[in-house]
């Protein structure tokens, strides 16, 4: 037994509300460019360093030895007073947040020298689009 001509219409027009839908969700995605501060932690604003990329002020990446595993890095974390931001369990390593009373240089300096430790770097702030800024007519 064939559909019937209506039920046919009936299901092409679904499926063209639900993509017309799916456009406007979509489109009306925007990214937030400003750091909106918490009421439970005010977030501090990104470093930058001129040519250097901007980074996390109190953020660091460390990549660890999957060998030596990560029970080091975790007692370091603890004995330091870090609090662990994420834990990156595809890539062994984590994103530290450091102690109010230390600064960034001091806390990478500190988990570099860590058993297992292979890497600690900046968590850098990529930006995926940049502002709108007006064009100016020249006449």
């Amino acid at each position: 037994m064939e559909p019937s001509r209506h039920n046919v219409n009936k299901e092409v027009t679904r499926w063209a509300i639900l993509l017309v839908l799916t456009i406007m969700a979509l489109s009306s995605c925007r990214a937030k460019q400003q750091v909106v501060a918490t009421a439970t932690r005010n977030i501090p604003t990104p470093v930058e360093h001129g040519h250097v990329q901007e980074h996390s002020p109190s953020v660091l990446l460390v990549m660890y030895d999957a060998e030596v595993g990560k029970q080091p890095l975790l007692e370091a974390i603890k004995d330091y007073g870090c609090e662990i931001v994420y834990d990156y369990h595809m890539i062994n390593g984590m994103a530290l947040r450091k102690p109010d009373d230390k600064t960034l240089d001091e806390t990478m300096q500190h988990f570099r020298r860590v058993k297992g430790v292979l890497t600690v770097e900046y968590d850098h702030i990529y930006h995926l689009t940049d502002p709108v800024k007006p064009k100016l007519e020249v006449q």
